[in-house]
């Protein structure tokens, strides 16, 4: 009997290998933060959304029955994101294995794990996957639900790849077009898929806008605060670059071998997730020339599937390489295509260990990053929430990194943090001295500096 991988017990391993890590001393960053003040809100049936990131439906849902665990719910959505995590890559491996095909014997294993590494160790400059590991960021979660909707697709689980699919595009706006479009096609002549389907076309919209309208009073403010300028076509060029950096090269190399040798023959399947990813990534180019952040995580579904297209070509040349057939060259070709093999998988092993190489001095960033904020919690414990929040009811902050995280900790809502470069009354909170103020409290780098209230 052949092994098979099997999704649900990649995610049970996931989960598994995500509860090891909470041993790790390491918190949430900024967004994270932001989603568990929101979900305890939310809970409690009142919240805002006018401060902080823009609005994401999901990771509020799963946070706001998580806030019931108090003080442990950032640990829990660490779970939930780090599972995530780890089955992203799991995913893309077993897609990899799947995709290569029987005859590729035992170099599928071999696209597994060039696959699983690349999305593990995508490259991403702004925010690198340690840093998204640790600080429980959705990308990651976003890439294990879009590769699960694709093995649920080739299962022909239609209910599974709606799930899913409605699951991340209440985590990326991107997701919107793609699901609609499957679900128009796969929803024909089955009624009750397409009652579903419009239950989700409905609650889509609802999750995204209405919250924002109760919170912000504006339906677009979530996507006012996600704007970061004005329209600069070169931003554009710039996600097209970041698409290019984030898979190994290995990959990209692979891909282009499977392209072609089998240009004509290629599955209906492959042409498919790889015309997805084209679109994703020009959609995501497109978004960045009109004012929207192009960041490299927000590319990861795409680069995801990359990485597992450009490893199955890694196998299919590998086996290719001792037969000939319709898939294969002829003896002729053998040799050169053997060197390029060759040099394909020395390129993976190095472009691996480079990327591992990296992750010390993440490490130290992350660290630094953790060491913020206890600091900042001692702080807090030290001076006290009142003393915080007696002027006007609100605490002033000089740096915005750490200010959903101090909203989580005085259990308040993110605007009572209000970010002041230059505080001129209340208490302030900053790692630097400020000027015509009274310190009350330090920890670690952190200090407390009262300013007098202004009288009414």
């Amino acid at each position: 009997m052949s092994l098979r991988p099997r999704p649900a017990l990649a995610v049970a391993a996931a989960l598994v290998l995500a509860a090891a890590s909470l041993t790790l001393p390491y918190h949430p960053v900024y967004d994270p933060w932001a989603w568990l003040v929101w979900g305890r809100e939310l809970f409690h049936g009142a919240f805002e959304t006018a401060a902080g990131p823009s609005w994401k439906p999901l990771p509020v849902l799963v946070d706001a029955p998580l806030s019931l665990l108090g003080d442990a719910a950032p640990q829990a959505w660490l779970l939930v994101a780090r599972t995530g995590w780890f089955s992203a890559a799991f995913l893309a491996g077993m897609l990899a294995w799947r995709l290569s095909g029987r005859e590729t014997g035992r170099w599928r294993w071999v696209a597994a794990a060039i696959a699983a590494a690349s999305v593990a160790l995508t490259a991403d400059s702004f925010t690198p996957p340690l840093r998204q590991f640790t600080g429980g960021l959705s990308e990651p979660l976003l890439v294990a639900l879009v590769l699960g909707a694709i093995w649920a697709a080739l299962d022909e689980r239609r209910g599974w790849v709606l799930g899913l699919g409605t699951a991340a595009a209440l985590l990326r706006p991107e997701v919107w077009p793609f699901l609609a479009l499957w679900a128009y096609f796969a929803s024909r002549g089955r009624p009750q898929l397409r009652a579903a389907a419009i239950a989700c076309a409905i609650l889509i919209p609802f999750a995204w806008f209405v919250p924002d309208i109760v919170g912000a009073g504006t339906p677009l403010e979530g996507g006012e605060t996600a704007r970061a300028g004005g329209i600069e076509p070169l931003d554009g060029l710039d996600v097209l670059g970041r698409a290019l950096a984030a898979p190994l090269l290995a990959c990209w190399i692979g891909l282009g071998v499977l392209l072609w040798r089998e240009r004509s023959d290629l599955e209906q399947t492959m042409k498919i997730l790889l015309s997805g990813a084209a679109a994703w990534i020009l959609l995501v180019a497109v978004m960045a020339i009109v004012g929207f952040a192009g960041l490299p995580r927000f590319l990861a579904p795409a680069t995801a599937i990359v990485a597992v297209l450009g490893s199955v070509g890694v196998a299919r040349a590998a086996a290719g390489c001792g037969r000939a057939s319709w898939r294969y060259p002829p003896q002729s070709s053998i040799t050169p295509l053997r060197g390029l093999v060759a040099a394909t998988l020395l390129l993976a092993a190095f472009g691996v260990g480079w990327r591992v190489a990296q992750i010390p001095d993440d490490v130290r960033v992350v660290e630094r990053q953790t060491s913020s904020i206890d600091h900042l919690f001692d702080l807090v414990e030290k001076t006290g929430d009142t003393r915080l929040l007696s002027c006007q009811g609100y605490v002033r902050m000089t740096r915005v990194r750490e200010q959903t995280a101090l909203a989580w900790k005085l259990d308040e809502p993110i605007s009572s943090v209000a970010i002041r470069r230059l505080p001129e009354f209340g208490v302030a909170l900053s790692t630097k001295p400020l000027p015509g103020g009274d310190v009350i409290a330090h920890a670690g780098g952190w200090r407390a500096t009262r300013f007098p209230c202004p009288t009414r």
